[in-house]
């Protein structure tokens, strides 16, 4: 494997790896984004990388699933030999004990990659996510809220957060050893001192982070105590952001305007209905989901050619199609009670979206894709059979535009845009159509 590589990374969902894709490649950092771990005779290099990352779905799986699985990809991230490796989790830090387990992830990095201590930065001040003496507050239209007081992530339908203090929110999940580094530390002198005491009792070490001098200096510590060979963290892509504080951001990424525009959500975020609605008086046109037609396995591949078709009749008629389940928790298919075999709904309305983009992409219809929603986007994108995503500009922070990497002609290098429920300004779908703010 590829020596000259410096950090590895495996995103717990889609978006969020795009997320750490494009703070990675602002930094300067040349960053290849694998949509699945490649076979042994692969045809990508990775000989220009300096940084490789893998989208994954542990984020919507339970510990069993976990257990089987995040060794083999902990094994593979750490045969590139990277000083880093990463697994990257929501700026949110929403998990349960059933589902996307962090402590689970983190002790199954730990038991595999054997490193001699664990960071945890979750604070992402670029995307108004805020750690301050353990406790982690996240921004909702202008306004800071504690988490387990947010509007949305206290009562998300999935993983509600209902502990805002990360050391006990990891003990709940399962009785990870861990110690919070606190603001007032870093202005200490004796504050690395303190850090070495504080790995060598935890080993597992959570960081404030609240802004960028504080953002700079959890990099400092860290690199400063990084143990020779690998660090090991679970963060979100505020440690990239630290670790990679001191590089220079890369500026003046132009987006070029486009006409035809597939828009996919199986977001019920409060956020994302917004954004449709903004969408919607702009030019896209609805097409909304059937929840019940959905539901009903035998005539699914009948309905999938009906939303396909009109789809394709927008499109030809140089207008874009917004395609939605759902306005907001109130009609959210995910608190629908459905599972077929091993299929549960956040899978089934994945795949059925992947159907549509793969359909509506092999016309040659559509320049660029966006998919909206954290579980279901990396249903979705895995129907597309993708090899890699690379960076191609800025649109919102913690969502780039990406390029995709393909054997199929008809969908290499589809521009494509990956937004977690929370993520985006009001005008999101709109900006992927103008190009600008």
């Amino acid at each position: 494997m590829n020596s000259a590589v410096e950090l590895a990374f495996y995103g717990d969902d889609f978006t969020g790896s795009t997320d750490v894709l494009e703070s990675l490649s602002l930094r300067g950092k040349k960053t290849i984004l694998l949509l699945r771990m490649p076979e042994k005779n692969n045809a990508i290099s990775f000989s220009d990388y300096s940084c490789i990352g893998v989208a994954g779905i542990s984020r919507s799986k339970d510990p069993v699933w976990m257990k089987a699985e995040l060794p083999k990809v902990y094994q593979f991230l750490n045969s590139f030999g990277p000083k880093y490796i990463h697994y990257k989790v929501c700026s949110t830090f929403d998990s349960n004990l059933h589902k996307g387990n962090l402590a689970v992830a983190t002790q199954i990095g730990i038991d595999v990659l054997s490193p001699s201590w664990t960071s945890i930065v979750v604070g992402t001040p670029k995307i108004k996510r805020y750690v301050c003496f353990g406790e982690l507050f996240a921004d909702l239209k202008g306004e800071t809220y504690r988490i387990d007081r947010h509007p949305v992530m206290s009562s998300h339908p999935a993983t509600p957060m209902t502990e805002a203090n990360l050391v006990k929110h990891m003990h709940q999940l399962g009785e990870v050893d861990c110690a919070s580094v606190n603001l007032n530390m870093y202005s200490d002198d004796s504050a690395a001192t303190k850090l070495q005491q504080f790995i060598a009792e935890n080993k597992v070490v959570i960081f404030d982070s609240v802004d960028h001098s504080s953002q700079s200096k959890v990099g400092a510590l860290i690199n400063e105590h990084c143990q020779e060979g690998l660090h090991f963290s679970v963060s979100s892509s505020g440690f990239e952001d630290a670790v990679y504080s001191q590089n220079k951001l890369v500026e003046n990424i132009n987006i070029t305007p486009k006409s035809r525009i597939l828009a996919l959500s199986g977001s019920c975020s409060s956020v994302t209905s917004s954004q449709i609605d903004y969408a919607l008086s702009h030019g896209f046109i609805p097409v909304e989901l059937d929840i019940a037609r959905l539901l009903i396995f035998e005539s699914r591949s009948q309905y999938l050619d009906e939303i396909v078709q009109t789809c394709i009749d927008l499109l030809s008629s140089n207008k874009s199609p917004l395609v939605y389940s759902a306005l907001g928790p109130q009609k959210s298919g995910s608190m629908i009670s459905f599972q077929d075999g091993d299929l549960h709904f956040d899978e089934m309305l994945g795949s059925f979206l992947g159907a549509i983009a793969l359909a509506v992409t092999k016309t040659g219809l559509i320049e660029r894709l966006a998919v909206a929603g954290g579980d279901t986007s990396g249903y979705c994108i895995q129907s597309l059979n993708l090899d890699a995503l690379t960076f191609v500009a800025p649109l919102c922070p913690g969502v780039p535009l990406c390029r995709a990497h393909a054997q199929d002609n008809d969908i290499d290098g589809l521009e494509i845009a990956l937004k977690g429920g929370q993520m985006g300004s009001e005008g999101f779908f709109v900006r992927l159509c103008s190009g600008g703010e």
